[in-house]
């Protein structure tokens, strides 16, 4: 692989400093140094120049390439067999070297994907080629592509569907699809399925002459509500899936998920994209693992959206995203015992900017035992 366009000193010196373990059960401390440390990732070795106007959503410093300068790594425990690997942590800001929304919970070998944002069949493959923790080619076998759970049904969160649905179709007979999400998400379903029915028809009445199983998906919509103390809404061998309410700017409907994992009682919770709200507290409550989105306030007046002053942005974004203030109050509510950002919005000048910037702040905050994801992690 080919680094950054670093000098050689400064990279020795970081992995002395920082060494990636890949294994075992390590401290907070340990995986916070793990995050911060500059790693082999090589398709960031891209040609960069620096934009003269760096206030639009495609040139803000957040998209910069010189700024993704850690490759995935495995922060999962030794001793616990389910894990939770991250495939995409991007936003709706187009940063090319990130993908979007997606993570899959992993136990007995078998995946459960959780949001389906956009380079979803490539974010897949990606993880596949940089995280050996694991045998991911046969967790991702093509029949084993069947649940999504959606937490909302905002674009940047569903726009991998169609991926989801037809590319393991084109590749063999893949597993019928069965896609969990709020009120719409039938409707959804059934529209991709039309849109596309053009592949499907021509790999199951063309030449190839494919059956049909498996071209298609369901979307199952958790009707009609559920309560703050949640709602089971799925179970099989390996887990147990439920939904609670939360909190996402004007969406009526928008869930987290609690998987509590029957191999070794892992509990994962999905808090998608939100302020604070009392379901995820409930969907957090005790669970080893709470993966949720994080946006600065203190750099926010530099976001590219949600007003001209900072006033409107805090009103507008803040309805939407969590502050760290607010994420706090989750953490102190909730008991989790880790958190791990996902879908992070950080925003600053070029001078100033630095990947760990909005986890810094929630460290700040006072939040204990929080981490910084990247596409590829393992927990």
């Amino acid at each position: 692989m080919k680094r950054l366009n670093y000098s050689s000193a400064f990279c020795v010196l970081l992995f002395l400093v920082f060494p990636i373990i890949t294994h075992g059960q390590d401290t907070w401390k340990e995986n916070l140094e793990k995050g911060a440390a500059t790693t082999e990732k090589n398709h960031l070795n891209v040609p960069f120049v620096k934009p003269d106007n760096w206030k639009t959503p495609y040139t803000t410093p957040g998209n910069w390439p010189i700024f993704e300068n850690r490759g995935p790594i495995d922060r999962s425990p030794k001793n616990k067999t389910s894990k939770v690997l991250v495939m995409g942590t991007g936003d709706p800001t187009p940063n090319p070297y990130r993908y979007g929304p997606s993570m899959a919970v992993i136990v007995n070998g078998y995946p459960y994907f959780v949001d389906c944002g956009e380079g979803w069949w490539r974010a897949l493959t990606h993880a596949v080629l940089t995280q050996d923790a694991i045998d991911l080619p046969t967790v991702f076998s093509l029949p084993n592509l069947k649940y999504m759970f959606l937490t909302h049904l905002h674009e940047d969160h569903t726009v991998g569907l169609p991926s989801f649905i037809s590319n393991p179709y084109k590749f063999g007979k893949g597993g019928d699809k069965k896609v969990f999400g709020p009120e719409g998400i039938d409707e959804m379903i059934r529209h991709i399925n039309a849109a596309w029915s053009l592949d499907r028809h021509e790999m199951a009445q063309g030449s190839i002459g494919q059956a049909p199983d498996g071209s298609t998906a369901v979307g199952i919509p958790i009707w009609p509500k559920t309560e703050l103390e949640g709602r089971k809404i799925f179970e099989d061998d390996n887990v147990i899936v439920e939904a609670f309410p939360t909190k996402h700017g004007f969406l009526e409907h928008t869930y987290a998920y609690r998987f509590t994992t029957k191999t070794d009682g892992r509990i994962f919770a999905f808090g998608g994209d939100g302020t604070y709200s009392p379901g995820l507290v409930s969907a957090a409550k005790g669970a080893d693992i709470l993966f949720v989105e994080g946006i600065t306030r203190k750099n926010i007046n530099f976001a590219t959206w949600g007003g001209d002053t900072e006033k409107e942005k805090v009103e507008v974004i803040g309805a939407y995203h969590m502050f760290p203030d607010r994420l706090k109050k989750v953490y102190d509510e909730s008991g989790v015992k880790k958190i791990v950002m996902v879908h992070v919005q950080n925003y600053n000048s070029p001078e100033n900017f630095d990947r760990l910037d909005v986890l810094n702040e929630m460290i700040e905050e006072g939040i204990k035992n929080i981490l910084l994801a990247q596409d590829g992690d393992l927990y």
